[in-house]
């Protein structure tokens, strides 16, 4: 992954800033306990999680982010480094004169590499980092030490915790804000709750429940980070109730392993509608295309005339015009294939060209739209036992 496709992809987050997302991180320390934590808030629930185990050359490794990315959004490691990162209105950037890095998105490398955020900040500083024009990084270690990598007032800046035992980053420059009412108030309900409290679990589930987002960006996932322990807490969906736990030494001897977030979970109606009506699915260029044929077993009389398979996904029209016709296989065979993204969910139905009438199954009963979870090449067989007749409107 180049620096410059990370770029392109921070722009991308950047520029949907202005239609309301918003992500919260956030870290707290007191005595044993050290957390991270993120509401990750965007337009496709399309999200991973990579378990990459440790070998003579890297450190072991979680990572989360959406499938087709290209780069991790977050992840921690086996000594317990964590790092996510929130989009930022773009800031002025000139004269940084650094080399840029090895062509890798540079904070993958440094859970890859350093076990503590002294570390990162040695490795990271070597480097210019285009993307800091957009977006601000935090990091964490299991000492409760942390640090913002921002690029503000024209220079690197490391944001560090100073008085207080934790840190936040949400979505404004923390180095040109000045002005108090520019803060959002996720980063302001965050500060306060922090404040009159000590960190633990159930604090920062409270913290992101109250934080997290909805609407056409919503929260798709969060997670808890453990940095003492390695352990990290998953949730999906800004559902608080379940939560599923990776403890990265089991997850190590497992091998390596990519999970898609939501099959770890109880299905959601919510989520089912956010994928239907609002994901933003189309627009990851780098998501595996499946083939999905579709086929009508049934006779169809001259008087029905063509079929046409009509549907939600793009590829079918969006229910807004005719659909895509079928070809006619021999006498009672119709298919037509079309190539989609994997994890679209859309629904479909079989429409003729005379919508006098309409297909009926081997029970008489009308054949109506029918729905799937596109996981990989499908064949979708509609069996069409007759023809009805609508009755006219009166």
């Amino acid at each position: 992954m180049n620096y410059k496709a990370v770029l392109i992809i921070i722009i991308f987050f950047a520029e949907l800033m202005h239609f309301a997302v918003a992500c919260t991180i956030f870290t707290a320390s007191s005595g044993s306990t050290v957390l991270a934590a993120n509401n990750e808030d965007m337009c496709t629930t399309n999200t991973l999680v990579h378990v990459i185990p440790p070998s003579e050359e890297k450190y072991g490794c979680i990572f989360w982010g959406f499938i087709g990315d290209g780069n991790y959004q977050g992840g921690m490691n086996e000594y317990g480094l964590f790092f996510d990162g929130a989009g930022t209105p773009p800031v002025e950037m000139e004269g940084w004169a650094l080399p840029e890095f090895n062509d890798r998105y540079i904070f993958e490398v440094v859970l890859e590499k350093c076990k503590t955020v002294e570390e990162a900040v040695e490795l990271v500083s070597k480097y210019s980092l285009p993307y800091l024009q957009f977006c601000h990084i935090l990091v964490a270690d299991a000492t409760g030490d942390a640090v913002i990598f921002e690029w503000g007032n024209n220079r690197i800046n490391f944001i560090r915790k100073g008085e207080k035992d934790f840190l936040i980053a949400t979505n404004f420059n923390l180095t040109e804000t000045t002005d108090l009412e520019n803060k959002c108030f996720r980063y302001d309900a965050a500060e306060k709750m922090l404040l009159e409290n000590k960190p633990s679990l159930s604090l920062f589930e409270r913290i992101l429940s109250v934080t997290h987002a909805e609407g056409d960006f919503p929260t798709v996932y969060t997670n808890i980070c453990d940095l003492k322990r390695q352990k990290m807490y998953l949730y999906n969906f800004h559902n608080f109730s379940f939560r599923h736990e990776f403890d990265l030494t089991a997850e190590f001897k497992k091998g390596e392993q990519q999970y898609l977030v939501r099959s770890l979970f109880p299905v959601s109606n919510a989520e089912l509608i956010f994928r239907y009506r609002s994901d933003c699915i189309d627009s990851f260029e780098d998501l595996p295309i499946r083939k999905v044929t579709f086929r009508v077993n049934g006779t169809v009389p001259p008087e029905i005339g063509s079929l046409f398979i009509k549907g939600s996904a793009k590829e079918l029209g969006e229910w807004e015009d005719t659909g895509i016709e079928m070809e006619k296989q021999s006498e009672d065979i119709f298919e037509m294939t079309v190539f989609i993204k994997e994890g679209k969910l859309f629904d479909f139905t079989v429409a003729p060209e005379n919508d006098e009438f309409f297909p009926v199954g081997i029970n008489q009963q009308k054949l109506g739209e029918m729905m799937i979870d596109l996981k990989s090449d499908t064949l979708l067989v509609m069996e069409v036992a007759g023809w009805k007749k609508r009755k006219p409107n009166r």
